[in-house]
């Protein structure tokens, strides 16, 4: 039995994206494969996997291209396997706004929101609509979208899970203000898992073979994996896990089977993050392990559907 260290929770963000490798080791999954998995605390994945405080780590392409550039060159450790197959990111619009698709938020008002105001600026700007209006909204974010000041709060679809649970409402002056989302569905990479360099191949596709059947048991059977998960985190409510995964599933099974990785997506992946957070563009050879490439897949550079909710 290999014993690998995985740091999966984000105390930010509970992405359904967590959910199959606790699906994977209720089920017995990890021991299938010879892997002796422990959890270990959360934090900036790449920079504590590269350290040596984990092996393994989920997390994003920006996260880890930005931890190469604080770094100063590149870290050792690279992606084994995708996950979330399309970027994200949506725009939270007032559902009397009229607006409906992506094309309709050209011109729109949006709240300067930290990375998410970029991530929905270089969607933006990958779809051809333009720069957006960033408007400073120095005070609550829902209640500039409620009260009008801004026409979107950019966010990424995995944290409109408060909202949600408040069925899609926003409460502004006494009043219920329904809401809705827009998805941009930039066809890029977002998170996915991470290995150190210094694990061997051999154990890293058994890591990624362990979270993809972790996907499809957490599709099957979703309440497996919600309850080994509040096990380990029982501050997190079930409902809050539950609609976090409602959220993640779509973008995990778009095409390619979830832990699949395909070159070509991969350098617009890189192209695209590079390009919208001003980060150096790196081989793909330095960002994910080549050998774990997968055969390019019927409909992974097809358009996807647009996904208004």
């Amino acid at each position: 039995m290999t014993h690998v260290r995985l740091m999966t929770w984000c105390p930010r963000s509970v992405s359904g994206m967590h959910l199959p490798a606790f699906a994977a080791s209720e089920a017995g999954v990890f021991a299938e494969q010879g892997l002796e998995v422990e959890y270990v605390p959360a934090s900036q994945a790449p920079d504590a996997v590269a350290a040596g405080d984990a092996d393994f780590g989920l997390s994003s392409a920006v996260h880890v291209l930005a931890a190469h550039a604080r770094a100063g060159g590149r870290l050792p450790l690279r992606f084994v396997a995708t996950f979330h197959q399309r970027n994200p990111i949506v725009g939270v619009v007032r559902d009397d706004s009229g607006l409906r698709a992506p094309q309709d938020l050209a011109g729109a008002r949006v709240a300067s929101w930290g990375w998410h105001a970029v991530e929905y600026a270089g969607a933006m700007s990958r779809l051809g609509l333009g720069a957006p209006v960033l408007i400073d909204t120095p005070g609550r974010l829902d209640e500039a979208l409620a009260s009008g000041t801004v026409d979107v709060l950019p966010m990424w679809m995995d944290d409109t899970t408060a909202v949600r649970l408040r069925g899609m409402t926003l409460r502004h002056r006494g009043e219920d203000i329904a809401i809705r989302t827009i998805a941009l569905d930039v066809p890029v990479y977002s998170t996915g898992l991470i290995a150190a360099d210094r694990v061997p191949l051999d154990v890293a596709r058994r890591m990624r073979d362990a979270l993809t059947a972790g996907h499809e048991l957490q599709r099957q059977r979703p309440e497996p994996g919600v309850a080994a998960f509040r096990r380990c985190f029982p501050e997190v409510a079930a409902e809050h896990a539950r609609v976090n995964w409602e959220l993640y599933e779509p973008y995990a099974f778009d095409g390619p089977a979830p832990g699949s990785m395909d070159a070509g997506r991969w350098r617009a992946t890189l192209a695209h993050t590079a390009a919208t957070h001003g980060l150096p563009t790196l081989p793909g050879e330095e960002v994910y392990r080549p050998e774990l490439l997968t055969p390019a897949h019927a409909g992974s550079t097809a358009q996807p559907a647009l996904h208004v909710r």
